[in-house]
């Protein structure tokens, strides 16, 4: 995360309109901005490289380009040294986001292949996603973040015990809620619409309910929040009703897909890949649509 400057600092700042002034700009403030995004940069892992390569590529979305982009006019005096750092600050928020969600349908698509390969391409119960997928969960966040860190350009970094705690704990939670996402099928075998609508909703605010809640007390056990229970509260009540309002909407995408390509009702069994292809899908389309645990992508 970006370092804020202080208020006096920002008192020192040279008026940005003029440009006589700032044409050679070499001041402290410059200097700041370029050391915040370079810091931003070196802190990206192969996860971050890889988000913000795609971004460059396609010329979507916010990238290191556009906030160098912005420097170069703090530089000429095109913009004020605010609004540069509100783009360096904005980027290394989206680019944090962005590694946490890609992480979390890592191990979620890892803890839903290791629990169905357990039920040869049958019903997860929680049970056994539990039993399964929790652990298998905690083991890839933990160890996906760690080779994160590991890859980027930060010369000695270390790695926080305390992070790592974290993101096992959350690893966990991710890969039974995941595990156990699936159930929407049922109604497209019964040719019943509102069966996989119902299902979607149902695992939606289960899944959501206990993201929300995990996530609360995690942060609350490591000290990074003080416990608050109408907070808390919120906290879940939310996570919850967003995470079921779109498993209800997977669910009637599912069947109406399932519709146009004429296999309402059929009878024919999943293979062991199908089952893990499509359960994956749903947990990361309520993963990408429903902030079930982290913050809601934003490129």
């Amino acid at each position: 995360m970006v370092e804020k400057i202080s208020t006096s600092q920002q008192n020192n700042i040279l008026p940005y309109n003029n440009k006589q002034n700032i044409k050679n700009n070499t001041s402290s403030e410059s200097i700041f901005l370029e050391n915040a995004l370079q810091e931003v940069k070196n802190n990206q892992g192969f996860l971050g490289k890889f988000w913000n390569g795609t971004k460059e590529f396609f010329n979507v979305g916010l990238s290191a380009s556009d906030c160098e982009n912005m420097l170069d006019k703090y530089n000429s005096g095109e913009i004020s040294f605010s609004e540069a750092l509100e783009c360096i600050e904005d980027f290394s928020q989206k680019q944090q986001n962005i590694v946490e969600l890609e992480s979390n349908i890592l191990t979620g698509v890892g803890a839903i292949a290791m629990a169905t390969a357990a039920t040869a391409a049958g019903p997860i119960s929680w049970g056994l996603a539990i039993a399964k997928g929790a652990p298998i969960g905690a083991i890839l966040k933990s160890g996906i973040k760690m080779l994160d860190r590991a890859t980027n350009d930060t010369e000695n970094d270390t790695f926080d015990a305390k992070q790592i705690a974290k993101d096992a704990i959350s690893g966990a939670m991710t890969g039974a809620t995941s595990a156990v996402s699936s159930g929407v099928g049922v109604g497209i075998k019964n040719a019943d619409a509102s069966l996989s609508i119902l299902n979607g909703a149902k695992c939606g605010l289960i899944c959501g309910a206990a993201s929300g809640t995990g996530s609360y007390v995690t942060d609350v056990a490591f000290g990074d929040k003080e416990f608050d229970m109408g907070d808390f509260a919120k906290n879940t009540l939310t996570s919850s009703l967003v995470s079921g309002t779109v498993g209800a909407v997977v669910g009637g995408g599912m069947y109406a897909s399932a519709s146009l390509k004429g296999n309402i009702g059929s009878q024919t069994s999943q293979t062991l890949s199908e089952t893990i292809v499509s359960d994956s899908t749903t947990s990361t389309a309520r993963k990408v649509l429903g902030r079930a645990e982290q913050d809601l992508i934003t490129l």
